[in-house]
């Protein structure tokens, strides 16, 4: 084989291993690059995956979420049959009287306005943990994004000092030739040392990230590994949903809606002050005077009506205005980020175009400036002004694709889109960091 690809190739027998090293080597490396790609592709997910299996206040919100349900459960049973024992004597009486009650509740407007809590209670436990989820999923990203960001701007901070760390000898190398003056060296090495401190201040703020990281995954080490791509992000266009998928099935708005609900009960509950009680009874009674059997209805009905019931039935019609007025807030207020985030989405994605382009030609400035400098056009100074403005744009373009993953994720759980669909597409704006080990 090895006899064939020399001869192909005319390349001696210990050209051709070399050159099969060689293809094992990028196959190998290939394969590495994609099963990373494929690994760190789901980095947003698993962190996500992670705090919904190690955040505490996930895990309460859960247990609320499953007494919540128990409880619309347990609602159900209002309308079973009652059954009650009862032995004793009176004064009068010489042998215990022994009485067995069978209650059936047939017409009861409490009961049926706890009976009609049982779907309300449990759409409410639901709505309230889908709340606590997408509020999750926020904390997630933005942990997520607090470490990358920091990742970036340390990676900048560095550049920018071994940039201004080359301009300053340049100045140093013309003032010992007698081209070039102090001021020029100041003022390179001055910066210099401002980028140095910020990368120092970085690291703090990069402890104290991974520290919350830490918190929330339960996790040893970080396994962010990904940075921007803002080519990817300067065209991005929101995808379509489904139809289902619109603001008004929000949690928020269907928690709004459960306690529009939850008020309206209210108020049917609070017209059984003024409504009969009917309960079919069947009672067994023996006693020594011999055994009594009844079946029959009972029938309990107001004869009067109070100030209290009466100041309660206009507690519950304000309260069922008050949780409207509520629901039409969240509506009114969901359908406007719904909105304002879908135009911001648009605004900054074809920002960002600008912004790669602003970045391109500071970097060439940069270049240009330098050799300028080189042939002795322009002061140290111009070169120092053009590198502090070129990562001055670079800076502003990585806060800008932040905010901008940041827009789309919230637009996207105003539309209702589940949590990991939603926290998988912002993760386009990324990918893997291949310089950093897994």
């Amino acid at each position: 084989m090895l006899r064939l690809i020399a001869m192909k190739k005319r390349y001696s027998p210990v050209d051709a291993c070399a050159a099969i090293r060689g293809c094992i080597h990028a196959g190998l490396c290939a394969m590495f690059l994609g099963l990373a790609t494929h690994t760190l592709a789901n980095d947003f997910v698993k962190t996500l995956e992670l705090a919904y299996q190690n955040d505490r206040s996930f895990q309460t919100a859960k247990s609320e979420r499953d007494l919540g349900v128990q409880e619309s459960d347990r609602a159900a049973l209002v309308y079973l049959p009652s059954l009650s024992f009862e032995r004793g004597r009176s004064p009068f009486e010489a042998k215990d009287r022994t009485t067995t009650q069978i209650t059936q509740p047939l017409l009861d407007i409490d009961r049926y306005a706890t009976y009609q809590e049982m779907t309300d209670k449990r759409n409410y436990a639901l709505a309230t943990f889908a709340v606590k989820e997408l509020d999750l999923a926020r904390k997630v990203f933005k942990v997520i994004s607090n470490l990358v960001h920091l990742k970036e701007m340390q990676v900048l901070a560095l550049s920018e000092a071994k940039d201004l760390e080359r301009q300053a000898q340049r100045a140093m190398r013309r003032l010992e030739l007698g081209n070039g003056t102090s001021m020029d060296v100041t003022t390179a090495q001055v910066q210099h040392a401002q980028a140095l401190a910020r990368y120092q201040s970085l690291q703090a703020e990069m402890g104290q990230a991974e520290q919350k990281y830490f918190s929330l995954t339960a996790q040893t080490t970080v396994l962010i590994r990904v940075r921007p791509d803002y080519e990817s992000a300067s065209g991005f266009t929101m995808p379509s949903f489904e139809a289902a998928q619109e603001f008004q099935n929000n949690p928020l708005v269907l928690q709004a809606r459960a306690q529009l609900e939850f008020a309206k009960l209210g108020l049917i509950r609070s017209k059984s002050a003024f409504m009969p009680v009917v309960n079919a009874v069947i009672r067994n009674t023996y006693s020594n005077a011999g055994r009594d059997n009844y079946m029959g209805m009972h029938i309990s009905t107001p004869m009067g009506i109070s100030a209290y019931s009466l100041s309660a039935k206009q507690k519950a019609e304000l309260e069922v205005q008050k949780a409207q007025a509520m629901l039409d807030e969240v509506l009114e207020q969901s359908r406007l980020e719904e909105v304002s985030s879908g135009f911001a989405v648009k605004a900054y994605a074809r920002e960002m175009a600008y912004r790669n382009t602003a970045v391109r030609v500071s970097q060439a400035t940069v270049a240009t400036t330098e050799k300028a400098y080189a042939a002795g056009l322009v002061r140290a100074n111009d070169v120092v002004a053009a590198i502090l403005a070129s990562f001055d744009v670079q800076r502003q373009r990585l806060n800008l694709i932040m905010n901008l993953a940041d827009l789309t994720l919230n637009h996207q759980i105003i539309r209702s889109v589940p949590p990991q669909q939603a926290i998988s597409l912002v993760q386009t704006f990324f990918v893997a960091d291949t310089s950093r080990s897994p």
